[in-house]
């Protein structure tokens, strides 16, 4: 057992800290043909675990990158390192100290901004258009999106399921949709259809 008391296969490595580049905006982008990056931007996911998986989605889709908020994400711990699969060490990890002037400051420089929602409002994610520089915003286990973060959002998108039901309308529990689940089916279906690159 390591000291945090998590088993360690025989194998121990003492390495430093990851250091994360401080950003306050995405740069512009410049379109080659028809398609247009896309960086996977968190907002209070907490859950180290959610965290990783998170990235490891980000990673295996091929975002450019991922940007967490410095005052409410969980810490880059061994946790996070162990259950990411070795993507913590290999995705471009930003951190911004306040997300929505990070989110607004984009938009201005060409971004699109797609906040991940259970409103039966957003966008369905089929309906989401093509080639456009993207930040997909997703936020906490529990309440997803702040409201502030919510409106600096572009346009928000929802994951339609296949049966007749707003899930909206429900108590928060019913609610609840794992953000690490809807992170990978959200990166699917925006590569998929072959409108974004890394």
């Amino acid at each position: 057992m390591d000291a945090n008391n998590q088993p360690r296969q025989g194998l121990v490595l003492d390495a430093s800290q990851l250091e994360m580049v401080k950003i306050c905006e995405l740069d512009p982008v410049s379109l080659e043909g028809n398609n247009g990056p896309l960086w996977v931007t968190l907002d209070k996911v907490t859950d180290p675990q959610n965290l990783a998986a998170i990235i490891r989605s980000s990673y295996f889709f091929g975002a450019a990158g991922v940007v967490l908020c410095s005052k409410n994400s969980a810490p880059l711990s061994g946790i996070v390192s162990k259950a990411s699969a070795g993507s913590l060490e290999l995705m471009e990890l930003k951190v911004c100290k306040n997300m929505m002037q990070f989110l607004s400051q984009s938009v201005e420089n060409g971004w699109r901004v797609l906040g991940g929602s259970i409103s039966s409002h957003a966008l369905p994610l089929n309906k989401v258009s093509a080639g456009i520089p993207t930040i997909l915003v997703l936020g906490s286990e529990g309440t997803g999106l702040r409201p502030l973060v919510e409106r600096s959002c572009t346009d928000l998108i929802r994951i339609p399921g296949n049966i007749p039901v707003d899930i909206s309308v429900g108590s928060a529990e019913d609610a609840k949709t794992e953000v690490d689940i809807c992170s990978g089916a959200e990166l699917r279906s925006l590569f998929s259809r072959g409108e974004l690159e890394c």
